[in-house]
């Protein structure tokens, strides 16, 4: 397992040609040496306002967005996936560097003590600081490289917030968005029930781990006695089910017997949850039951022998104004952020001057950017 890392485009980046938000939430914008201009692979990409874009990043991100995105090159999809990788790629750091000069005339301040606690952050992210030793030279970054990089996403950061300050969502407009996607597939609430339940634990691995030591079997002695343990404890989860079918308190048979730790304190309730919340068949026998207060038969998962009480249904709708309220700020606060930021770079853009390499204006990029 790869250590764990900022330095990745997010997945719209990677899919998209320009992500503004990706931009602001990853920064990565360090200077490189003039003697690496003569070779695009250990180069400079674009040149922002004199500031150079090296080629190293872009070659961390081509492979890191590769590996991401699983592209497979021998396929023509694939082949077109890289292309537009390639692109997003060039004009997702050329967004990182306007934003980054953008926070600078804002008046926007990244202290060192913000870039160490970041980079604490990520080393212990990492896995200790061998393995981000390890990380620097495989992406061939100093440790002052890497630390620029960090101090251009915490500005992005910043810009963000920047951003936010600036947007605002009225009652109207959540009103006026609920009305025009209430009958959305995502707007409707699914079926749920709600269900009470009783657990049996018996996962062969961990009943063979306690005969094995607690009675020193092996072998075909070891699985017959498994065996012989689950047909026991099913045998119990039987007759707990039969308890609760002929009337006893459901909620007290949970608390006094059941083994899932998380449910059994307020007598096995589960509270209310959609399909495909547990395991398959778990959910299927749940909602199979029909009439509240109704008994499942005996349901076998990986975790062991169930047995379930339904407590309520509540049938597909709608969501209401109030239910969907929380989630529509959030999405129209986000769009209008992510416009705003769209807003500054067009306009950042226009004051700055471009320039690209000739081996990295892919696609559209020709007719955006001039050539260095």
């Amino acid at each position: 397992m790869k250590p764990r890392t900022t330095l990745r485009l997010s997945r719209a980046a990677l899919l998209v040609a320009c992500a503004v938000l990706s931009s602001c939430a990853k920064q990565s914008n360090v200077n490189s040496s003039n003697a690496a201009r003569s070779n695009p692979a250990n180069g400079v990409v674009a040149v922002v306002d004199g500031r150079e874009i090296p080629a190293k990043l872009y070659e961390m991100f081509l492979r890191n967005g590769r590996e991401e995105l699983g592209i497979d090159e021998a396929t023509e999809d694939g082949r077109r996936a890289l292309e537009r990788l390639r692109e997003g790629i060039v004009e997702d750091l050329i967004d990182r560097a306007l934003i980054s000069q953008e926070s600078g005339r804002r008046g926007l301040r990244v202290t060192p003590e913000m870039i160490g606690e970041r980079e604490q952050r990520e080393i212990t992210g990492m896995g200790g600081d061998a393995k981000f030793q390890a990380f620097l030279k495989d992406h061939n970054l100093s440790r002052d490289e890497y630390r620029a990089i960090l101090r251009d996403q915490l500005y992005g950061e910043l810009m963000t917030k920047e951003a936010e300050k600036t947007v605002q969502v009225s009652d109207d407009e959540i009103k006026k968005y609920y009305d025009e996607h209430k009958n959305d597939p995502a707007s409707q609430q699914p079926e749920r029930i709600a269900a009470s339940h009783i657990l049996v634990a018996a996962r062969p691995t961990q009943i063979a781990a306690q005969l094995r030591e607690e009675r020193n079997l092996a072998g075909a002695a070891l699985d017959a006695a498994v065996r012989e343990e689950i047909a026991r404890r099913k045998q119990k989860a039987e007759e707990l089910r039969h308890r609760a079918a002929a009337g006893d308190d459901f909620a007290r048979l949970a608390r006094e017997n059941s083994d899932d730790d998380a449910t059994k304190a307020r007598g096995g309730d589960l509270g209310a949850f959609a399909r495909d919340t547990h395991a398959r068949a778990f959910d299927e026998a749940a909602f199979a039951l029909t009439k509240v207060g109704e008994v499942s038969p005996v349901v076998q998962t990986d975790y062991g022998f169930h047995v379930i009480k339904l407590t309520k249904r509540e049938p597909a709708r709608a969501v209401t104004l109030d239910e969907a309220a929380p989630d529509i700020r959030k999405r129209l606060t986000e769009e209008k952020r992510a416009q705003t930021l769209r807003q500054w770079l067009d306009e950042a853009r226009k004051r700055s001057q471009v320039r690209v390499a000739e081996a990295f204006r892919f696609g559209g990029l020709k007719d955006k950017y001039p050539a260095m």
